[in-house]
Order: structure tokens, then C-alpha cells, then sequence
């Protein structure tokens, strides 16, 4: 972008402060040597004069006011390469990548090939940024080369202003995981601190004192996942972003990350090839667009090995006695139906321990068969909302519920009410005890029941179904119209069931004796299991009832804010980013001040 200007003034605050280090500061998304080289060349007006070679040394005066030119992107010299990118997101303005350990973000000396830069290139051709110069086109922020996960990549200028604007406001959120060493004694922190270049070793940052030429203030904020016997698995979010500020000041904290060569102890931890960092979630608003956007990147293979490797040797507490039951769709499950990995090995450890993991689902059987065989799950589940007590390891129901036989001409009734609808007749779904049968068709059965399951299902009328026995009844709905659908539920005055929305486009009529709670209740008697061991994960308003019956009830971030409110427990995690791991650790960890008594920590 030709002559873009960026204007600043200097407030008090700033006073005494080195001129580049300040503008650096002010303008995250250009480097130093950038910003070094625009104040000697006369890039930079201070006070309406350009700037010249010395002014990188002027120390900042309060209402200095300043104009940052930016030149003109210079010719590309570097050759493109094919080196596969594993993109996560990408439009015309720009793109998320997961970038692996071990690759250099941009070239610098003994890296002139072979970099994400190179690659870039070759991917998007001349549609890169040129704001930082030929050696750094689109580059907004860096991670270091032995640490892997997402890195934002601006393909053109106005993106890279709006990106970079986001990252000093510190309203681009950037969240690692890490492995330290040593055991964290807190569950969380703040760590506020001010880095420079190392004294010693100009290769190397370091905590310095305020009042240090170069001084930026570095603020990270950290919850402990899970301890071990010498180590600690650590969420970090960054508030702001220095050169290697989470390693730094985890170094300065007293715990190193794993297996880092530079700021760790001098035996590094050679299978880890480096520090054990991941850059696991990025979010910002679209700086053309104005959407809010977030992705989450999966740990990779060698921090999971690690993971794996340091809970064979761990001995945690027994969790004997404890029964979990988790909701699926929004806390076990992501959004296209996979388990995140670090949940499923956190039930598997939660089970190795002695503890019993279960369901507690609106869904049937067949949709939950192959999680409930993943996860080695054998105790009963409650299914259809607390409709239904399920044995997995026999495949049949051990008790369910039936609606009264005066709520089935309600569905003739929905049908010819809703008939001239501006939403059309909702889709009617029936719930038998093995079978689930349409009476109306809504496009959204195509992808909550029918697309993703083998799941038994029958198109069938009215009298097809009058005789046999309901467990539940279910309308989908555009969510549009759903508000009218269900006024329409609630004046029917009908007695003997529960209307519960377990979707934005699904709306179940249940019998009076179901619920998750109840469904929960009545499977503590089955099996014996005191209700002041029992901890419960769940998202929703039909996770309610059961949430405020367990003796730990968890909620993930995604959660609604009802749900929250009635948890001992809000993850940092959301369901696509292991809130069941998160939840599991943090029970492993604490079971002795969670399970006391029957009574509830708050």
C-alpha cells in the first residue's frame, strides 16, 4: 500500500524511552530492523522534520508526534519453493497455517531455504503483503522455529494494518500449550515482567529492569492442565507478544519449557527436538470483514507422546468411586462429530485410575455406539435426555420411559396447525425403543440423524406408529421459527411430559419421569453409586437438571452462561479443544477437596 502513514503521539507515559524500541512497540506488526531502517532513510517525521540516522537513539518526549511512512513493497528476491503448508484458513486478505516444528519462519542467516517465507511464496505468489520488507512478506507475528501450531499470514496490506492494529490493542488472542518443568504449585497465574536483549548474550532475551533502554513489558497469563512428578502441563495466553516472551519468563518463573536448548537446563531432553510449545488457538476479528474468528489447532504427535510418556510414570491419585458422566455435543464432541485425541486419552487414564465414565445424552443408541466403544465405556448410559438406561455391553435398554397416550395426537395436530406456516410443517421425529421413525421430512434430520450415522430409521405415517410404545418425540425446526413453535408447545397445556431444547433447531417432548437429571439420579441407584462422588460435564439447558444434582459439575467454555453458572468448574477449553481432558485433569489432580463430605467445592 503506497504511502500509508501511520500517525502517533507520545504520551506521557513514554517519556525517556527509546525512539525505535517505542515505535516497535506502538506498531507491532513491523520489526525493529524494519522500523530502523525507515528512521534512516527519513521514513519517520518527528515533530513534522524527518528523521535521520540518530533518531533510533532519541529518547521519546511526551507529545512528540510522529508519521510513519511506508514505502512501497521492494521487488521479491527470493525464489518460491514447494514446501506443503497445512493451511487451516484462507481468503483474499489472508490465512491461518499450523506451522510444524522445526520449520524457520522467515530467512536469516543459516536459513536462506527451506522457510515458511519460501513457501508462502510459492503458495500465494505476489498476493503476500509487503509491509516488512522482501525478507518477511506477510508476516504479522512469528513463533520460533521449534515451536509448532498456528501462525497468521496477511496476503494484503489493509489486513496486516488491521491485524497488527489488533495485536496492540492486545485483542488478538493467542493461546500455547506448554510442558515446564518442575510442579506448579498454582492453579494459574499472571506473569508480568519487562524483557531486553540479554546482556550476556545478545542471541538471547531476558528479564530486565524497567528502566533498560530496550525494555517492553511482557504480560502471560497460565492455568495449570495437568502435573506430573517433575513436570507440569500449562495453558499460557499471551496479553502481549515479545521475542521469546513464554519461554523467557517460564525460565525466569522457575519452570523452563521442556526440552527448550536456550533458556532450559543444560541437559536438554533430546526426543522433544526442542522446546515442547505449541501454539494452540488463534482468534481476532477479520480486520475487512469484522468476523470474529477462532481456530484451534490439535497438539502434535511429539508433544502427545511426551503427554503420554509422563502419565505412564505419574501416579495419580485413585479415582475408585468416582463416577463422571458428560454430555455429548457441545462437551464431548466437536462439531462434525470427531473426539478431540487428548479427550480420549484422558477418559482412558481417568479409567485406568478406577473411575467410571459415562454418557448422558439426548441421543439414541446408534449415534453413540462407536464413541461409547472408543472410549472402552461399559457402565450403563443414560440416553434420549434421561429417556432411557442403556447397557453398552449388551446393546439393550435397561429401563425407558413412555410418553402418555394423550400427547400423540399431538403430532396430526402440530401437522395441521403448521401447514400454511411461514416455515413450513416442522420435521417430526419419533423415538421408539429401537427405532426411530420420520413422520414429516426437515432438511436438518439430513445432518443431525441421517448423514453422519447408520443409524435405523424408517419414514412412516401417523398410524404406522399410534400403537407402539414412545420414548420420545422430537420437532425440527428452522431456528427462525422456532420461538413460534415452541409458544405454540407450551399453550397445549400438556400434561404427564417436559418440553426441553436441546438444539437452536431441535425441541423435544419428553415423558414427566425423564431428564437428564433424573435419567443420572436413576443410574447412581442402578449402580450403587454415591451421588457425593459423582462429577458431571455438560453444556446446555438440558444439562441442567443434572448439573445441579452432581457433586462436581463442569462446564466447558463454550458452555452457556446458565450452565456456567451452576459449575464448580469453567474450562479455559472448549469441546474441540479438550474440556474433558481439562475437566479429568483437574479431577485427578483435586480429588481429595472435590469428593469430601457430599458437599460441593466451591
Amino acid at each position: 500500500m503506497d504511502g500509508e502513514t501511520l500517525r502517533l503521539t507520545a504520551g506521557a507515559e513514554d517519556a525517556g524511552k527509546r525512539l525505535d524500541g517505542w515505535l516497535a512497540e506502538r506498531c507491532p506488526g513491523l520489526t525493529l530492523s524494519f522500523i530502523q531502517k525507515l528512521l534512516e532513510t527519513g521514513q519517520v517525521t518527528v515533530n513534522g522534520a524527518p528523521s535521520g540516522k540518530k533518531d533510533k537513539n532519541r529518547p521519546v518526549a511526551p507529545g512528540m508526534e510522529l508519521a510513519v511512512t511506508l514505502p512501497e513493497p521492494e521487488p521479491l528476491e527470493l525464489k518460491p519453493e514447494n514446501i506443503p503448508l497445512s493451511i487451516v484458513y484462507e481468503d483474499e486478505d489472508l490465512l491461518v497455517v499450523n506451522k510444524p516444528k522445526g520449520m524457520v519462519v522467515h530467512p536469516a542467516p543459516g536459513h536462506s531455504t527451506g522457510t515458511l517465507v519460501h513457501a508462502l511464496l510459492y503458495h500465494c505468489g505476489d498476493s503476500l503483503s509487503g509491509i516488512n520488507g522482501v525478507q518477511r512478506p506477510g508476516i504479522v507475528h512469528r513463533i520460533d522455529r521449534d515451536t509448532s501450531g498456528l501462525l497468521m499470514v496477511a496476503k494484503s496490506d489493509r489486513a496486516h494494518l488491521g491485524l497488527a492494529s489488533q495485536i496492540q490493542a492486545h485483542s488478538f488472542q493467542r493461546t500455547y500449550e506448554a510442558v515446564v518443568y518442575g510442579n506448579i504449585k498454582e492453579e494459574g497465574g499472571t506473569l508480568r515482567d519487562w524483557l531486553g536483549r540479554s546482556k550476556t548474550d545478545r542471541k538471547k532475551m531476558a528479564v530486565v529492569p524497567p528502566t533498560a533502554p530496550d525494555a517492553r513489558e511482557a504480560v502471560t497469563h497460565f492455568t495449570v492442565l495437568e502435573r506430573f512428578e517433575n513436570f507440569t502441563h500449562v495453558r499460557l495466553r499471551l496479553e502481549t507478544g515479545r521475542t521469546h516472551q513464554i519461554r523467557v519468563q517460564m525460565a525466569h518463573f522457575g519452570h523452563p519449557v521442556a526440552g527448550d536448548p536456550v533458556y532450559g537446563p543444560g541437559k536438554v531432553i533430546t526426543e522433544l527436538k526442542g522446546q515442547c510449545l505449541h501454539a494452540r488457538t488463534l482468534g481476532f476479528t477479520h480486520p475487512v470483514t469484522g468476523e470474529w474468528m477462532e481456530f484451534t489447532s490439535p497438539l502434535p504427535d511429539y508433544f502427545t507422546r511426551f503427554l503420554t510418556k509422563l502419565r505412564r510414570g505419574n501416579t495419580p491419585q485413585t479415582m475408585a468411586g468416582v463416577l463422571m458422566v458428560c454430555d455429548c455435543d457441545g462437551t464431548l464432541l466437536c462439531r462434525d462429530d470427531t473426539l478431540p485425541e487428548e479427550n480420549i486419552r484422558a477418559v482412558e487414564a481417568f479409567q485406568a485410575a478406577g473411575g467410571r465414565f459415562t454418557l448422558a445424552t439426548g441421543r439414541p443408541w446408534p449415534m453413540v455406539k462407536r464413541f461409547a466403544e472408543r472410549l472402552s465405556i461399559t457402565a450403563p448410559m443414560v440416553l434420549l435426555n434421561g429417556g432411557m438406561i442403556y447397557d453398552p455391553v449388551e446393546e439393550k435398554p435397561l429401563w425407558y420411559a413412555q410418553l402418555p397416550e394423550q400427547v400423540k395426537p399431538l403430532v396430526l395436530q402440530v401437522m395441521e396447525d403448521f401447514q400454511d406456516a411461514p416455515g413450513g410443517v416442522p420435521g417430526i421425529e419419533v423415538f421408539a425403543p429401537d427405532m426411530i421413525y420420520l413422520l414429516n421430512w426437515h432438511p436438518y434430520m439430513q445432518w443431525h440423524l441421517i448423514d453422519r450415522y447408520p443409524v435405523p430409521f424408517e419414514k412412516a405415517g401417523f398410524e404406522k406408529v399410534a400403537n407402539l410404545p414412545w420414548c420420545k418425540l422430537m420437532f425440527d425446526c428452522d431456528a427462525e421459527y422456532m420461538e413460534s413453535l415452541i409458544k405454540y408447545l407450551d399453550k397445549q397445556g400438556l400434561s404427564g411430559v417436559q418440553l426441553v431444547r436441546s438444539d437452536r433447531m431441535l425441541y423435544e417432548v419428553l415423558p414427566q419421569e425423564s431428564g437428564k437429571g433424573r435419567g443420572v439420579r436413576r443410574l447412581c441407584e442402578l449402580l450403587g453409586q454415591p451421588e457425593d462422588a459423582l462429577a458431571a460435564m455438560g453444556d446446555f439447558d438440558n444439562d441442567r437438571e443434572m448439573m445441579a444434582m452432581a457433586a462436581f459439575p463442569m462446564a466447558p467454555a463454550n458452555a452457556s452462561p446458565e450452565i456456567k453458572a451452576l459449575s464448580a468448574l469453567v474450562t479455559g477449553a472448549d469441546n474441540a479443544s479438550g474440556a474433558v481432558a481439562e475437566g479429568i485433569a483437574y479431577i485427578m489432580r483435586n480429588r481429595a477437596g472435590i469428593f469430601r463430605s457430599g458437599k460441593r467445592k466451591e
